[in-house]
């Protein structure tokens, strides 16, 4: 009975032992379960966060990518329309070095001619014949020209009052000529320095927009790229992020077995120590029985 009454003991001190050791484990199933659901919560709910980083990232590139595009277009034809503006201003510039060189020769023929019919020169024929010559020059000067020119050969050597007379007309038409040439000169010259500013302002317009615009590709460049690195990292961490979630599914899956394995051991376990007492109990009952009915045994 003794015996018995040892062996009842031990396993109630068993079944209290095993059932705080039990709770102690079921207490850190519970914790790691909750661990494990909160860490895959926080894990879905980051990789949903670099989902759409990711898609931002690669919108707002593509959005660049258009812009970038667009100043490359922009500074590409302000640079045409410079080089046009440049060629039809060197054209400008040689029309109106030639025309300046033939009207200031054209005003200094006229007035050597003036100066040499006054003077009665020998040079006259010569001097008028470089006016006539001038491009400047229209067919109407040009023929009375060749008119006196042909007169005063004919007539040989004129007579002072004759040669004052045929000359005078050809002094007022030269001085016609050169007034007429003087004031096409200033408006040709007016004329250069209008077409001169404009072009220097649209130069300076064109420029200013070049300049502007590839700033501006640099900066959305830089942050195209920036936008390529942030994508790259999101990429990264949503990988680590997409195995860490693996992971802890896989941990979560393998603690909730276990512990439902071992619920599962104890309960049986409870049950066995549980019936194992009822023996002894019983046992140990049936033999006081027998010592009280046969003390002398």
């Amino acid at each position: 009975v003794s015996m018995l009454d040892a062996m009842a003991a031990k396993g109630k001190v068993d079944k209290v032992t095993e059932a705080t050791e039990f709770a102690k484990f079921h207490e850190w199933c519970d914790g790691m379960r909750m661990e494990k659901e909160t860490s895959i919560a926080e894990a879905a709910e980051q990789m949903e966060q670099l989902e759409a980083d990711i898609n931002k990232a690669n919108a707002d590139a593509a959005v660049l990518a258009e812009e970038i595009e667009e100043l490359e277009a922009a500074v590409a034809k302000a640079e045409e329309e410079l080089a046009a503006a440049t060629a039809v201003r060197e054209k400008e510039l040689a029309d109106y070095t030639s025309q300046h060189k033939d009207l200031s020769e054209s005003i200094s023929a006229c007035a050597r001619a003036i100066d040499t019919l006054k003077a009665r020169s020998e040079d006259v024929p010569q001097s008028l014949m470089q006016v006539k010559n001038r491009p400047a020059v229209d067919a109407y000067a040009r023929a009375v020209i060749s008119s006196f020119l042909a007169v005063s050969t004919e007539a040989g050597a004129p007579e002072a009052n004759a040669y004052e007379f045929q000359s005078a007309g050809i002094v007022a038409m030269l001085k016609k000529l050169k007034d007429k040439f003087m004031t096409e000169l200033r408006a040709l010259e007016t004329d250069e320095m209008k077409l001169k500013h404009n072009y220097e302002m649209l130069k300076q317009s064109l420029e200013d927009q070049m300049e502007a615009d590839t700033k501006d590709k640099a900066e959305t460049t830089t942050t195209k790229a920036e936008c390529t690195e942030t994508k790259a990292t999101a990429e990264g961490e949503l990988a680590s992020a997409t195995k860490d979630l693996a992971n802890g599914n896989s941990v979560l899956h393998t603690t909730s077995t276990d512990c439902m394995t071992s619920a599962s051991d104890h309960e049986m376990s409870v049950k066995g120590t549980a019936e194992e007492l009822k023996a002894l109990a019983m046992t140990s009952r049936f033999h006081r029985l027998l010592l009280v009915s046969w003390p002398m045994a």
